[in-house]
């Protein structure tokens, strides 16, 4: 049962690992009232969110949609006088 992963799949789960890790820095941090606690909630912990979000956003937008290639394959079939019977 090991499916490949397509691109964005595997982008996706980047982003979700950032994410999540960031959110464990910054609730590891809530409870300790030392200054530096604040600076690792705000260096590491909101630069992973930041980054998770910007990767799960990227992802979105760069990868190609399966309609959109399908219909161009389906189109040139059309042009070309090789369309096969569904």
């Amino acid at each position: 049962m090991s499916e490949e992963l397509t691109p964005i799949e595997k982008r996706l789960r980047f982003a979700a690992t950032l994410v999540l890790v960031g959110l464990i820095v910054e609730a590891a941090t809530l409870e300790s009232r030392h200054p530096v606690a604040f600076m690792i909630f705000l260096a590491p912990g909101a630069l992973l969110l930041l980054v998770g979000i910007v990767v799960f956003l990227f992802a979105l937008v760069s990868s190609p949609s399966t309609q959109t290639s399908k219909a161009t394959e389906s189109a040139e079939s059309v042009k070309s006088g090789t369309q096969e019977p569904v």
